[in-house]
């Protein structure tokens, strides 16, 4: 192909550039690709004709051999590593992407010209216009059944938790964005914490309560399958600490129980003391109550005795009284018949003296008997109390030394579990040296993952409290501080002013 083959312009400086294109220059070419190469020159033309037109320069043009540029557009690679749509405004594209690779649209009359992207090398943005392809991992799906257990408590402190989730928890808010909205954030934070503080504390004993029951699992677990520990050469340096605490707290218990034996047997002292009291004073009251029934009767009789010498002394009384009114000032002697009734008064008055001395000496006798039972009585009551405090004494004696024992033997036993908990945990960490049923396993499994689970849901409260916002709720808490001191001023000048 030639030169002239290709196109011919000869500039003209009146009538412009001239062009001319001869058909099949460039191959085989799509009618509409002819229009748009004809409407192309035209528009440079119409450009080039404002201006004064310079010298054509002359050159030669080179053979060139154009394929058709196939229709169909490569596939690049993966989606993900595509620039999104959303990408920022600064990083559009540039001359290099519109020509590699972009597509035109020029209507619904020129819809079968594509520019597609060919050989020509790939471009990468970088910096912060470019894609970032984010990745999930996944696990490969497994059918190894039910993970096996460790034992082991989860470390809060290596928790990750979603800070959505811990945001929606928290209930906080967003921080404010003005000074005045953060009295508001510093209300919401200090009730949020309030109420986020009362959950925390149930929470935490259900924590503890978990995570003791996993413990006292591990060290059943460790006891049901010690006999074949003991013959497993990998143990058997978990034993030794183990047997020298087992010792250890067979002392102590023997010291407890001497001590709980010799309370058991001076407290038995004292409560048959104290029953044989309890049978005396039941039969001091029912000889209290039948000397008192006796005085009460007795007391009656002399009472009425008593009162049968009252009526003749006043019938004496009258009598003489009436003699007295007929004698008259002048005296004299009685007059027969009040004589006559004075000498059989008397007569019977003299008669109740017997019956009176004898009833006052029976009552005072019953008296006497009385008092007597009711000092009986009283002493008794004493001694039983004595006894009774007797026994709280021997008690808190007693009480004071198992509170001396008890603690080494709380202790030991505390650390005996400890070592039971560590062999468990060593058994779960080699599997296979030792058979370990499968409901053991279950059992395991079954208190780690609540226990892990609450830790996760403690671990995930005590962050909520501490997750708002310090510099916006201490900003509110110093404006919540100035207004209230300007209250304060306020009232104190309209006090004084």
């Amino acid at each position: 192909m030639t030169n002239e083959g290709i196109a011919q312009a000869s500039p003209s400086a009146k009538d412009g550039a001239h062009l001319t294109l001869r058909p099949g220059a460039f191959g085989p070419c799509p009618p509409k690709a002819q229009q748009i190469g004809v409407h192309l020159w035209a528009a440079w033309l119409m450009t080039d004709s404002q201006r004064p037109n310079p010298l054509a320069p002359s050159f030669d043009v080179p053979d060139l051999e154009l394929a058709p540029v196939p229709r169909t557009v490569r596939q690049t690679g993966p989606m993900s590593a595509r620039q999104p749509a959303t990408a920022p405004a600064k990083a559009t594209a540039t001359a290099h992407d519109q020509l590699f690779g972009a597509s035109f649209d020029f209507g619904d009359d020129l819809e079968d010209l594509e520019f597609g992207r060919s050989a020509q090398p790939t471009f990468q943005l970088s910096g912060e216009g470019a894609p970032r392809v984010a990745v999930a991992k996944r696990a490969a799906p497994t059918d190894a059944g039910p993970s096996w257990p460790s034992g082991r408590a989860t470390e809060a402190s290596k928790l990750e938790i979603d800070p959505i989730e811990l945001a929606t928890l928290a209930d906080y808010g967003d921080p404010p964005a003005s000074v005045p909205l953060t009295l508001a954030y510093a209300y919401r934070v200090f009730t949020r914490q309030r109420e986020l503080k009362r959950q925390l504390i149930p929470i935490a004993a259900e924590c503890e309560r978990a995570e003791f029951e996993r413990q006292a699992t591990l060290a059943e677990l460790a006891s049901a399958l010690r006999p074949a520990l003991e013959q497993n050469s990998e143990f058997r340096r978990f034993f030794a600490p183990l047997l020298e605490l087992e010792q250890r707290a067979t002392e102590r218990g023997r010291a407890l129980t001497a001590i709980n034996a010799q309370l058991d047997a001076d407290s038995g002292q004292l409560d048959a003391e104290l029953a044989r009291i309890a049978g005396q004073i039941a039969a001091e009251q029912r000889d209290e109550r039948e000397a008192q029934r006796l005085y009460d009767e007795r007391e009656a009789n002399a009472k009425r005795a008593e009162a049968k010498f009252k009526r003749v002394q006043i019938e004496i009384r009258a009598v003489t009284q009436v003699a007295a009114q007929k004698l008259g000032p002048q005296g004299g002697q009685i007059p027969d018949p009040e004589a006559a009734q004075l000498a059989g008064l008397r007569h019977r008055a003299e008669a109740l003296e017997p019956e009176l001395a004898h009833t006052r000496a029976e009552s005072e006798q019953a008296e006497q008997a009385l008092q007597r039972l009711r000092a009986q009585l009283h002493a008794l009551n004493q001694s039983e109390r004595q006894i009774a405090r007797n026994k709280q004494a021997l008690g808190e004696a007693h009480q004071k030394q198992l509170a001396a024992h008890s603690p080494g033997l709380s202790e030991t036993e505390i650390e005996q579990r400890a070592a039971l908990v560590d062999l468990a945990r060593a058994l779960l960490a080699s599997p296979g040296t030792v058979e370990i049923p499968e409901a053991w396993l279950e059992r395991v499994r079954g208190v780690s993952d609540r226990a892990d689970a609450l830790v996760v849901r403690l671990e995930m409260q005590r962050r909520a409290i501490a997750s708002y916002d310090s510099k916006s709720a201490r900003q509110g808490v110093r404006l919540a501080c100035t207004a209230v001191g300007l209250l304060l001023v306020l009232f104190a000048f309209k006090l004084i002013f």
